[in-house]
């Protein structure tokens, strides 16, 4: 029955029990024959279901429960995800604070923004699962009513709108919109905060034209008309849904698919490792690029015909490349997804994230750069309906906890809008921004770069998770920028290999390395270089363990040495006590002394180490030693309950006739072994193969020589 009762009201008509007969309602457009047909077809058990639902008023069929279930949107189905998984956050909240003017008046505010609430459903519906753990959005009545708290001061009021933003949504059962006010003395602050499920940047300016429009119709003692919406949020959810399907959705997925093939994972190599699980907590950095230089980049892009966003990208892209050292980079951008035009005034979450794949060849110039990322956004734009998760999902990459997928580094520049003479400053004045920002210090990527392009200047900041960068980092990380946007804007014209990429501080530093350098023997390989170090002085500190404890290099060197020994014993392919060159052994350990000892034993027996870090998900870690064909892992015994199971698998495949050991290493037990290994001087042999983060497909081991390793030093 529900689904003939939804074809009812998809047709705008209602249908409910009057005098023991059946009532329909419709518009200046009768039923087609084939619905009423249905409806005769149905009549006893449509009267059955009405009188067990007790629907004997046309009002009382428009707002039976199970009629006002909508699907959701992509966007909205991940971020329902998250906030499950998350088990609430307030990560995803977006608060406006304002301060309202002296002569706002709060009854006929509070009637203006119940205007707003009854005409955007969006912002007064919640989600829900029905008996099959199917989501669906339901639209509930609601109604803002605002009450001021006194609070001492302005510190007081600090930690009242700091609670406000932290406090989670419940999903479920509460509207995506929240207003609260307070008063310090003579003045009111009132805290607009909607939840991003409901609610995007495009939309803020919606909300405070049609607020305000609202208030002074009322002031005026008009009754407010706005114009009609083509639509509500749902039925975009609904539209997006039957557009996204075939031979569309099939062009959508060729074009992202195409473009990301073998995209890898952003490495910035930051000092601080990263949590098992992502942490939302963030901090800003304020940048500031000046009038003059502002003007530099406007007219690069008046030349290259293309936007300042272009350009900023391009500039951002060069400086994750000159940290990262990769050339192939995946940025992220926002994209406001209102191409339809029904779509221009309606409040929701539109808004889509757009994976921009930048190859740097640094044989290029800037402007050829420039170009290429031109090409590559308009692309997207063209692309940009298909929604993130579905990408997520088309390109199969594994979830992984620690980090966002796809992309982990955001860019965005937004027109600076300057209220000072906006109507809606006869109602409020907002607080700066800066100042809610740092009452709701949150990162939803590693680090975001988020630019405003002001009146006089662009500015804005680098959010970033503490989690992962510390704050002197990050402002390394910015003069490294605003140094590139230096370069380019001198040298637009020159190959990108003759930009210095370094700020001045890096530049002086690499400068008093060389003015500082000691010449050293290249005859030698790693593992002679310690040895001899060891021999000239044995007591010299070489490492501290986790415990405090000093390890001197003649106890690091003879540890090494017996485990080595270890290896050679246990490896099945070792020959005349030594390994053949190039042979691969995992290293699967969290970074410690271990791990040190343990690359140093490998280079001793000969070997190639592969580091393989306990926080990969478990298929990488198997496509890594099924890659490699390793026969034997070192590890830490306690790491042994998630390796062991890895080792299975691998076995299973089939791929290693011999199987693959596990040697666990205590070095604490290990002897201290004076006598250094024999073995050839062969600085053509593979040092390491270190693999990177593949971001669409498998991860890529990347073989760094002796040689090659040396040449750093």
């Amino acid at each position: 029955m529900l689904s003939l009762l939804a074809e009812l009201k998809d047709h705008n008509l209602s249908i409910w029990l009057q005098d023991g007969g059946l009532e329909l309602s419709f518009g200046a457009q009768a039923p087609d024959a084939a619905l009423v047909a249905k409806l005769k077809s149905n009549k006893t058990q449509l009267m059955d279901y009405l009188e067990a639902k007790a629907i004997f008023s046309k009002d009382a069929f428009n707002t039976l429960p199970e009629l006002n279930r909508y699907p959701l949107s992509f966007a909205q189905e991940r971020l329902l995800f998250i906030e499950r998984l998350e088990n609430g956050t307030n990560a995803y909240h977006i608060p406006f604070l304002v301060k309202l003017s002296y002569h706002t008046e709060l009854a006929r505010l509070t009637q203006a923004l119940n205007i707003v609430l009854d005409r955007h459903e969006v912002l007064r519906s919640v989600y829900r699962q029905d008996e099959q753990g199917h989501d669906y959005q339901e639209v509930l009545s609601a109604c803002i009513e605002i009450t001021p708290s006194p609070v001492a001061d302005l510190a007081a009021l600090n930690t009242a709108v700091k609670q406000a933003i932290s406090t989670p949504f419940d999903l479920a059962n509460e509207p995506m919109f929240k207003v609260c006010c307070w008063t310090v003395g003579a003045e009111r602050y009132v805290l607009f905060m909607w939840h991003h499920i409901a609610f995007d940047g495009w939309s803020t300016e919606i909300f405070m034209r049609e607020l305000h429009q609202a208030y002074f119709m009322l002031a005026s003692g008009k009754t407010p008309e706005l114009p009609a919406l083509e639509l509500q949020y749902q039925d975009y959810a609904k539209w997006q849904r039957e557009y996204l399907s075939g031979d569309t959705l099939a062009k959508l997925l060729d074009h992202w698919t195409d473009a990301l093939a073998g995209a890898e994972q952003l490495e910035l190599h930051s000092p601080l490792p990263r949590p098992n699980e992502y942490q939302y907590h963030g901090a800003d950095h304020r940048i500031h690029l000046g009038q003059e230089r502002s003007e530099a980049l406007k007219a690069i892009a008046k030349t290259q015909q293309t936007s300042l966003y272009v350009v900023l990208l391009s500039s951002w892209a060069l400086t994750l490349q000159a940290t990262s050292g990769q050339s192939d980079l995946v940025i992220g951008t926002p994209s406001d997804n209102r191409h339809l035009s029904q779509t221009q005034n309606l409040i929701g979450f539109l808004v889509n994230s757009l994976a921009l794949p930048v190859h740097i060849d640094n044989a290029l110039d800037f402007n050829a750069l420039i170009q290429q990322v031109h090409q590559t956004l308009k692309a997207a734009k063209a692309h940009q309906d298909l929604p993130f998760d579905k990408l997520v999902d088309a390109l199969k990459l594994q979830r992984d906890p620690s980090r966002h997928p796809l992309f982990q580094m955001m860019f965005a520049l937004e027109q600076f809008k300057n209220n000072s003479d906006d109507s809606s400053q006869q109602l409020f004045t907002p607080v700066d921004e800066s100042q809610v920002k740092a009452l709701h210090k949150v990162a939803k990527f590693d680090i975001s770069l988020l630019l405003q392009n002001g009146d006089e200047e662009v500015f804005g900041d680098i959010n970033y998770a503490t989690a992962l960068f510390p704050s002197d980092w990050i402002a390394t990380l910015a003069e490294r920028f605003i140094n590139i946007i230096d370069q380019v804007i001198a040298r637009a014209a020159q190959p990108l290999a003759k930009i210095a990429l370094q700020n001045r501080t890096e530049t002086n530093t690499i400068r008093a390395w060389h003015n500082n350098a000691e010449s050293f023997a290249t005859d030698k390989d790693l593992a002679s270089l310690v040895e001899q170090h060891a021999a000239n002085t044995p007591e010299q500190t070489a490492m501290l363990t986790s415990s405090g404890e000093a390890l001197s290099y003649a106890e690091v060197n003879g540890k090494a040495n017996a485990l080595a020994q270890q290896i050679l014993a246990q490896h099945p392919k070792a020959q005349a006590g030594l390994l053949p060159a190039d042979t691969p052994i995992a290293l699967y350990f969290s970074r410690s002394s271990e791990m040190l000892i343990a690359i140093l034993a490998v280079l001793k027996a000969g070997g190639t180490y592969v580091p393989v870090s306990p926080d990969y998900p478990e298929a990488r870690v198997e496509f890594i030693l099924t890659d490699t064909n390793t026969d034997l892992v070192l590890t830490q015994e306690s790491h042994l309950p998630s390796l062991n199971p890895v080792l299975g698998k691998v076995a299973a495949l089939g791929v290693n006739a011999l199987g693959v050991k596990a040697l666990s290493v205590n070095t604490r037990a290990l002897a201290v072994e004076s006598e250094n290994l024999t073995r050839p001087t062969a600085l053509a042999n593979l040092a390491y193969i270190i693999y990177t983060s593949g971001t669409t497909g498998q991860p890529k081991g990347v073989m760094l020589t002796q040689h090659n390793v040396l040449y750093y030093l």
